[in-house]
């Protein structure tokens, strides 16, 4: 039969688990009948208001793409880091092309620890919509990426593209990844995420072992710091300009949803794009997009890359993570008026740290519901005056619940548990049992 993932909804995203389905002739179009148990409780209810259901994802398709690899990690691929084969193979779509429309498939094994080579990879294509003279714009729907070896699905020098209702389930580096912040345009509606582990290519892949262990971007002898590094995320946002739609983060080893700025293009579109600045470009639609069972945050608005290459003045490597501050502007014009970013419906439950925390503005987050995590969210400043203009960040008709019906299920990669909540009953926390929870902080 068909296999399924249940997502995490609790604190580790490593209780997602995986069923065959069987017959049941009795079930409802709501029901499916599993073979097993599941050891986790998936909490499946609407409370107090919030839709705080767990996702599933069908994993089996009826096409089937799958790398040859081997049983063990062998040669120079990272075995320090991985104990399993990562070379596996790869889907690239060049520019140029007439017509590409991929869907309906299962992508299993795919993917190397190798820049360039991803499940899913649309390479310097350009404009794939009807801008780039496309009558069918291009599109990547109702795939199931799952059990690779690198990223999901990689948007890289391409604009107006498509990605629904795809599963990315189990696999290393950012999931969904934007790659030289010059994507615009691109639509990811409908998508689900979980299970995003670290990998090695870039330093916001790695988490602290890794960032410390791989120095052969840096110069001289230096030794990079965690937080140079450790920003796994299962949506890499590096342009604004991209609308997110009803979308799933459902568990990261560090976060959901990451807006993250370039002040110039970079990697292959270095000194090719002569785009405007990333951080004074309006936000594209963000709508209905969930994020949960994350290490670290559910939903990030803040930082930047480092732009420019190692050198004895600044040792660290090429895109290593850096500041950067959010100021939309019209028409990404700094002498023109700011315009709101506007994220509504966002929910964002069971993460560790934050669940969501936003840098700069104008921001505006309307209808959403923060739940069960360490901190809700956060609202950053833009700076300190002068340099801060006077930017605004406005919450409203949103909901905040420190600790909520879904009480969790001890173990199972959840590192606290105690008593809480209105009932006074044993339940997983977010930190540990003296932390104090916090609903709304303002930060700077």
């Amino acid at each position: 039969g068909d296999r399924i993932v249940l997502a995490s909804t609790d604190y580790s995203m490593d209780q997602a688990e995986e069923f065959d389905l069987l017959p049941c002739p009795k079930c409802t179009r709501y029901q499916v009948k599993i073979d097993g148990k599941p050891k986790y409780m998936h909490f499946g209810e609407i409370s107090d208001g919030v839709d705080l259901r767990g996702e599933v994802g069908m994993l089996t398709r009826n096409v089937k793409i799958q790398g040859e690899v081997e049983n063990s990690c062998y040669g120079d691929n990272y075995c320090q880091f991985f104990d399993y084969d990562t070379y596996g193979g790869h889907i690239k779509v060049l520019g140029g092309f007439k017509s590409v429309h991929i869907s309906g498939a299962e992508v299993t094994h795919m993917g190397q620890q190798i820049l360039g080579s991803y499940p899913v990879h649309f390479h310097l294509a350009g404009d794939v919509d009807e801008r780039g003279g496309y009558v069918r714009p291009t599109y990547v729907r109702g795939l199931s990426i799952h059990h690779c070896f690198s990223r999901c699905v990689t948007i890289h020098a391409t604009n107006g593209l498509l990605v629904q209702d795809t599963v990315g389930y189990d696999t290393l580096g950012h999931c969904y990844f934007l790659e030289d912040g010059v994507e615009e345009r691109n639509r990811l509606v409908h998508n689900l995420g979980l299970v995003t582990r670290p990998g090695t290519l870039l330093p916001t892949d790695r988490d602290p072992v890794m960032c410390r262990d791989i120095r052969s971007g840096v110069y001289g002898d230096y030794i990079p710091l965690s937080n140079d590094c450790n920003a796994v995320s299962t949506f890499w946002i590096p342009h604004p300009n991209n609308d997110l739609v009803n979308n799933s983060a459902a568990g990261s080893m560090d976060t959901g949803i990451w807006y993250i700025f370039h002040e110039v293009p970079t990697g292959l579109s270095e000194g090719v794009h002569l785009d405007s600045s990333t951080i004074y470009t309006p936000l594209g639609k963000f709508y209905n997009n969930r994020v949960h069972s994350n290490d670290r945050a559910g939903l990030m608005l803040d930082c930047g890359v480092k732009t420019t290459h190692p050198s004895s003045q600044d040792p660290r490597e090429y895109l290593a993570m850096t500041k950067g501050r959010y100021a939309p502007h019209e028409d990404a014009d700094v002498t023109r008026e700011r315009v709101p970013a506007v994220m509504e419906g966002l929910i964002a439950y069971k993460n560790h740290n934050d669940g969501a925390w936003v840098r700069g503005g104008e921001l505006l987050l309307d209808k959403c519901a923060f739940v069960d995590n360490g901190k809700g969210l956060t609202l950053a400043s833009d700076g300190t005056f002068p340099s801060d203009d006077g930017s605004r960040q406005q919450v409203w008709n949103s909901v905040f619940i420190g600790e909520s019906q879904n009480v969790g299920t001890d173990g199972g990669g959840n590192k606290f548990y105690g008593i809480g909540g209105v009932g006074k009953t044993w339940r997983t926390l977010p930190r540990g049992r003296d932390f104090p929870l916090r609903g709304l902080q303002i930060y700077d």
